[in-house]
């Protein structure tokens, strides 16, 4: 019994059978719990948490095996990455006659089960999980629609699209150097993104073929979100060190921004006293100086997962997309 907990999703007939009531008791529990004893009522309802039951659809739907609505799981609504990115998987869901769902889980487990409840018991085309999603529950279940993942590990068992974060950090790391920039700081993050810390090796990986010692104090990952507050956080760290950095890559847009805006209540110049490099090209145009950042290229990373829904390969497959380093006006030559 505890493999089919794990494993897989149970309709109202076995939800019957393991609670040993008939369906229209499960039925009248569902939909009018006050018309069952508690007895019954709590019976059925052990049942639904533990082998988590997806309700019925309405009639009308059940001719069809699937919608035409495709889900994106976001955990931050706030961030300018995300709203990017839904701007493009929409517009590629309407060009093929595809309604995108908007999922705000707001990094909470209870909501991201509710809307996988949903999404399946409205029988979704599929599933886009982004970063900051817990998988746990995804990567659990036998889940019976295409699940596809951006900027994720997925231990091989469903597809994924991401950029070459690591890689595209060559790059990065090369213009500062090329700057004659030697104290090269990063900021990441606390809470494990796979893209994050994607991009953190890729700086440790650059810095150390530069033969740039690693300085531990140049990395920080005390904030758990990427936001502008956390931008300010780093840069006031990175000043209260004795040698301070002479740049600092941020790993977002978000924190490039923050940073670029404390160093000005700071009476700082940017790039003049410091230079800073973002991630994401999100918000780079809106700022000046133009923040140097990393842009991915959000059209090619929505279709390919548009892909990986409706036509669902055999196997599990891992895309990277590249990503393009973006030259702006927040860097200067030491």
């Amino acid at each position: 019994m505890s493999t089919q907990k794990k494993n897989t999703y149970i309709g109202i007939r076995d939800t019957a059978k393991l609670a040993g009531v008939s369906t229209a008791t499960v039925s009248r529990v569902i939909n009018s719990p006050n018309m069952t004893s508690d007895a019954v009522r709590e019976k059925v309802q052990k049942i639904i948490e533990e082998y988590n039951y997806i309700p019925n659809q309405p009639v009308q739907k059940l001719f069809s095996k699937t919608s035409n609505t495709i889900a994106v799981f976001i955990y931050d609504m706030e961030n300018p990455f995300f709203i990017k990115l839904i701007k493009e998987l929409n517009q590629i869901c309407l060009n093929h006659n595809y309604i995108l769902l908007i999922c705000n889980t707001e990094s909470n487990p209870d909501l991201e089960k509710k809307y996988l409840h949903f999404c399946l018991a409205n029988r979704c085309a599929g599933i886009i999980l982004t970063e900051g999603i817990d998988s746990d529950i995804f990567e659990s279940c036998k889940i019976p629609i295409p699940i596809a993942f951006l900027d994720r590990k997925t231990h091989g068992k469903f597809s994924s699209v991401r950029s070459n974060n690591r890689q595209i950090m060559q790059s990065v790391v090369d213009y500062l150097y090329n700057l004659g920039h030697r104290k090269i700081a990063f900021v990441g993050c606390k809470t494990p993104m796979d893209s994050v810390l994607s991009r953190q090796k890729g700086y440790i990986e650059f810095t150390a073929n530069k033969n740039l010692p690693l300085n531990p104090e140049y990395i920080y990952t005390q904030n758990t979100q990427l936001t502008l507050q956390a931008g300010g956080q780093a840069l006031q760290y990175f000043l209260s060190l004795s040698s301070a950095p002479t740049a600092i890559i941020c790993c977002n847009d978000m924190i490039a921004l923050g940073t670029l805006n404390a160093a000005y209540s700071l009476g700082l110049k940017v790039p003049d006293d410091i230079s800073v490099v973002g991630f994401d090209n999100v918000i780079s145009n809106i700022h000046q100086p133009q923040i140097t950042t990393v842009e991915q290229d959000l059209h090619t990373i929505s279709n390919e997962l548009f892909q990986l829904i409706i036509s669902p390969p055999d196997e599990p497959v891992s895309k990277i997309i590249n990503a393009t380093f973006i030259q702006g006006a927040s860097c200067s030559r030491i």
